[in-house]
């Protein structure tokens, strides 16, 4: 009997190392491929500028928000030969006239076949780096639903994503209050504020990039954050540790609280407004 019970102790261990192991293992992909998407975005955003300046030279009156379909039209322009329609499939035929209208009265320097040629092959890295990222993104996404679920409906994939990369483990992050998960990337102004008293400390860190957060007032941002990162802490107790599906049930408890916290904004707006 004691035999028994001694050989199913060292089987639990070993299924729960076993576990923890390959927990592990996936904790590190998802941290190496959140910091590959990290590092591209920089690559990226700093060629585009390099571009911009480069065929800047060409056609300076080419603005676009879109990087990479300002990478598109560098790839296919010709001042000289513009041609609208397929112009228009990548920006839309109003975006087109006005571009072959500003390509026609350009004060831009004329270039050397030779020259155009290196700034295609800039456009070119950009748009294959973009696909790259693409790709990637779709890997974190798979990889984030696949270890913390919970987190993935609660934040998204994205978010769940950097802060496990960010802390190293979903165990480490679990282990988190939400009032440290809440301001997690925000570390250099929090030891500013510590440091201190005076500079106000952070509101939220790595969370900011949820949608509901950066698109709403500031002055409810923070309490925005700090009911996120509530349910997130919960999200990641629940991925590490019991392995329970409770997404629903705090995505529910958020998005109410979120209302909650927009509708009093609304009302206070609309009392001042009148008080005026």
């Amino acid at each position: 009997m004691k035999e028994n019970r001694g050989k199913r102790e060292k089987f639990l261990k070993k299924s729960k190392r076993t576990v923890s192991e390959a927990l592990r293992s996936r904790d590190m992909l998802l941290s190496g491929v959140t910091k590959t998407i990290d590092d591209l975005n920089k690559i990226i955003n700093q060629l585009v500028e390099r571009l911009e300046d480069w065929y800047g030279i060409y056609f300076p009156e080419l603005k676009l928000e879109d990087h990479m379909k300002y990478a598109e039209l560098v790839m296919m322009l010709d001042r000289g030969d513009m041609d609208k329609k397929e112009l228009s499939k990548v920006v839309g035929q109003k975006k087109a006239d006005e571009i072959a209208s500003k390509a026609q009265k350009t004060l831009g320097t004329k270039l050397e076949p030779e020259d155009l040629a290196q700034c295609h092959s800039l456009a070119r890295s950009i748009l294959e780096m973009d696909k790259l990222r693409t790709g990637y993104e779709e890997y974190q996404k798979k990889l984030a639903e696949e270890l913390c679920p919970n987190m993935s409906i609660v934040g998204g994939a994205d978010i769940a994503a950097k802060l496990v990369s960010h802390i190293g483990s979903l165990n480490k992050l679990a282990m988190l209050p939400s009032s440290t998960i809440q301001v997690l990337g925000a570390e250099k102004a929090l030891f500013k504020h510590l440091k201190n008293k005076k500079v106000r400390p952070p509101k939220h860190g790595l969370i900011f990039q949820h949608a509901r957060i950066a698109s709403s007032p500031k002055s409810v941002r923070g309490k925005i954050a700090r009911a996120l990162a509530n349910k997130l802490s919960m999200a990641a107790k629940a991925d590490a540790f019991t392995k329970r599906d409770i997404s629903k049930k705090l995505k529910t408890e958020f998005d109410e609280r979120y209302n909650e916290i927009m509708d009093n904004y609304r009302k206070a707006k609309e009392g001042k407004g009148k008080k005026e």
